[in-house]
C-alpha cells in the first residue's frame, strides 16, 4: 500500500499519541499536512498567530504525556513563530515545529519569502532537521526523541514542499511508538553519601524546581516530613508540594521575603532545580549544596558538594526511605508563622481594588483542582505568593523565557487537554491584548474559560522600575479598550469590578456557569500598592 510522505508522518505522529496539531498552514507541505491529519483523524487546531500556536502545542502535549506539534508557512510565518519556540526552549516543553520550505533547487535561487530557517530557530531549538523522501521517518522519529529527552524542549524541522505529496510505501506495522528511555538509577554509593549529609543536618532546606512536576502528588511531601526541612519551589514548581503541606514554605524568587528562613539553613537539598529559572546574579546562598536531578549540574551557576544525578522520582523515593533518624530542628510550626509573614509582608491598603484582593478571592471562589495560567508583568509576583496550588502543573506561567503573551493560548492549550477541569486565567492587561485574538480561537474551540485582566492601562512593572529608577514614568500606558464590546465581538460573557465586592459577585456568576460559557472579566485595580509590594518582595 502506498501513501504520501505527509500520510506516513501524520501516522506516525498519531501513533506517538498526538492528536490535535496547531497552527497557521502555508500552501505547501504544511497544506498536505493539515489534509493529511483530517484524512488520519487527527484534529487540527488553527490559531490566529503562530506564537501562540507553538505555546498550545507545547502546554498540550506536555499535559498529554507526548509532543506536541505545531506547523506554520514559509518565511513569515517561521519569524513569527520564534518567541514561541524561544519560550518551549526556555520553558522545557517538547514541541515539533514543522514550517514549509522551497523545494531544494528552488530554494537555492530564491528570494522573496526565502529566510534561512535553520539559522534563525538554531539558537532557540535543542535541533534543526530538514525532511527528504528517502529518510523522513529515521528523522522525524529523532525529533520526536530528542524533544522528549531531558531536558524536553523544541526541534525545528523544515519541510520542503515538494516532499509532502510524494507517494512512498507505507511503513509495515511493528515500529512503535516512539519512547524515550529513563535514565539510570543513581549509585548506592551516591545515595548513602546524600543520606548521611542530610541526616546530619540541624537546618536543611529544600529548594524544588520545575523538574520535580513530573513527581507523583504528594512525593515531595513525604521527603519533607522524612527530613522535617522546610520547602521553597521555584516559581515554574509551584504544586510540586501542596500549598497546604505544613512543610511548604513558599516561592524561591532570590529575593528577601525567604531570606528569613534560608539564612538559618545548614545544607540545600536541590531537587529537580533546573538554573533556568534563576534570577541573572550570582549565587548568594552560603549552605552547602546537595542536588537530585535526572542531570548533572553543568551550568555550575551553583557549586554542588554532592551530585545525585540519575532517575530522579527513584532517587527521591530512596532518599524518603533512607532518612530513618534526622537531626532538623525546624518545625512545621515555625514554617508556617513564615508563611503568614509573607503574606502581611505584601499587604498594603488601597483605595479601590487592590490586585491582592482579586487573586485572593479568586482563589477562595476556585475549586481546588482549577488549572490556572498567568503571564508576565507587575501582577505575576503577586500571583505567585498568593495563589495556591495543590498539584503538580496546575499552575502554568513563563520563567524561563518570561515571554509576555502566554496566559491566553497556555489556558486554551489546558483546556482542550483536560475538558473536565476548570480553568482561569489571570492576565495583566498587556499580556492579554498581546494574544486577545486567540479569544477566537478559544469560541471555535469551544473552550469555556474563565478570563480576568488586571485592567490598569498600562506596563506597570516597567513603571514602577522607571520610578525605583527616579525617572517619571514614560511611554508604558495606553487608553483601556472597550472590554464589553470586545467579550462581544469574542461571544463571552462580560463582568466588571471596581472594588471587592464587585469582583466577589461577577466571579462567583463566572464560575457557576464556566462548564458552559466563557466570560471575561474586566478588573479595574488599584496599582498604588506595586511599590511598596515589590520592595517587600525582591529587589526589581
Amino acid at each position: 500500500m502506498n501513501r504520501t510522505v505527509a500520510h506516513e508522518i501524520v501516522a506516525m505522529l498519531a501513533e506517538a499519541g498526538v492528536d490535535k496539531i496547531f497552527g497557521i498552514p502555508g500552501g505547501g507541505a504544511t497544506a498536505n499536512l493539515v489534509a493529511a491529519a483530517r484524512d488520519l483523524g487527527v484534529e487540527f487546531v488553527l490559531t490566529q498567530h503562530e506564537t501562540a500556536a507553538v505555546i498550545m502545542a507545547g502546554i498540550y502535549g506536555q499535559r498529554r504525556g507526548t509532543v506536541g506539534v505545531a506547523v506554520s508557512a514559509i518565511g513569515p510565518g517561521v519569524a513569527n513563530l520564534v518567541n514561541g519556540v524561544a519560550h518551549a526552549y526556555m520553558d522545557r516543553l517538547p514541541v515539533l515545529v514543522l514550517a514549509d520550505r522551497y523545494p531544494e533547487r528552488v530554494n537555492a535561487v530564491a528570494l522573496r519569502q526565502r529566510l534561512d530557517h535553520i539559522a534563525m530557530l538554531a539558537p532557540v531549538s535543542k535541533a534543526q532537521l530538514t525532511l527528504h523522501e528517502n529518510t523522513f521517518r529515521p528523522t522525524l522519529r529523532r525529533a520526536m526523541r530528542v524533544a522528549l529527552a531531558d531536558r524536553q524542549g523544541p526541534v525545528f524541522i523544515d519541510f520542503p514542499n515538494n516532499v509532502a505529496s510524494m507517494t512512498v510505501e507505507a511503513a509495515s506495522a511493528g515500529e512503535g511508538p516512539v519512547r524515550v528511555a529513563p535514565p539510570p538509577l543513581a549509585s548506592e554509593q551516591t545515595m548513602a553519601e546524600a543520606v548521611t549529609l542530610l541526616a546530619k543536618a540541624q537546618r536543611p532546606v529544600i529548594l524544588a524546581g520545575l523538574g520535580a512536576l513530573q513527581l507523583k502528588e504528594g512525593t515531595l511531601g513525604q521527603l519533607a516530613a522524612q527530613l522535617r526541612a522546610p520547602v521553597f519551589v521555584s516559581p515554574k514548581a509551584k504544586g510540586a508540594i501542596a500549598a497546604d503541606d505544613p512543610w511548604f514554605a513558599g516561592i524561591f524568587m532570590g529575593g528577601k521575603l525567604e531570606q528569613h528562613i534560608l539564612d538559618k539553613a545548614d545544607r540545600l537539598l536541590l531537587v529537580g532545580y533546573d538554573p533556568v529559572e534563576l534570577l541573572p546574579r550570582p549565587w548568594h546562598l552560603k549552605a552547602p549544596v546537595v542536588t537530585v536531578d535526572v542531570l548533572p549540574n553543568v551550568e555550575e551557576v551553583f557549586r554542588a558538594e554532592l551530585e545525585v544525578t540519575g532517575h530522579l522520582p527513584d532517587s527521591v523515593h530512596r532518599l524518603t526511605r533512607g532518612l530513618a533518624s534526622v537531626s532538623s530542628a525546624w518545625t512545621a510550626d515555625e514554617v508556617g508563622a513564615y508563611r503568614r509573614m509573607g503574606r502581611e509582608a505584601i499587604a498594603v491598603e488601597v483605595k479601590g481594588l487592590s490586585p491582592d484582593a482579586v487573586i485572593q478571592i479568586s482563589r477562595e471562589l476556585a475549586p481546588r483542582d482549577t488549572i490556572l495560567t498567568t503571564d508576565v508583568g507587575a501582577n505575576k509576583l503577586l500571583i505567585l505568593l498568593l495563589w495556591d496550588v495543590y498539584a503538580p502543573n496546575d499552575y502554568l506561567m513563563s520563567n524561563g523565557l518570561g515571554t509576555m503573551g502566554f496566559a491566553v493560548p497556555a489556558a486554551i492549550a489546558a483546556k482542550l487537554a483536560e475538558p473536565e477541569r476548570p480553568v482561569l486565567c489571570l492576565c495583566g492587561d498587556s499580556g492579554f491584548l498581546m494574544r486577545v485574538q486567540e479569544l477566537l480561537t478559544a469560541r471555535r474551540q469551544n473552550t469555556p474559560i474563565v478570563w480576568v485582566v488586571f485592567a490598569d492601562q498600562g506596563h506597570s512593572l516597567i513603571s514602577v522600575k522607571q520610578q525605583l529608577k527616579g525617572l517619571q514614568p514614560y511611554g508604558t500606558d495606553y487608553p483601556a479598550p472597550d472590554y464589553a464590546s470586545l467579550a462581544a465581538a469574542f461571544g463571552l460573557r462580560y463582568g466588571r469590578a471596581r472594588t471587592p465586592e464587585e469582583f466577589r459577585q461577577v466571579l462567583a456568576e463566572a464560575l457557576a456557569r464556566a462548564d458552559g460559557e466563557g466570560t471575561l472579566i474586566e478588573a479595574n485595580v488599584d496599582t498604588s500598592g506595586y511599590i511598596r509590594q515589590f520592595d517587600a518582595i525582591r529587589e526589581l
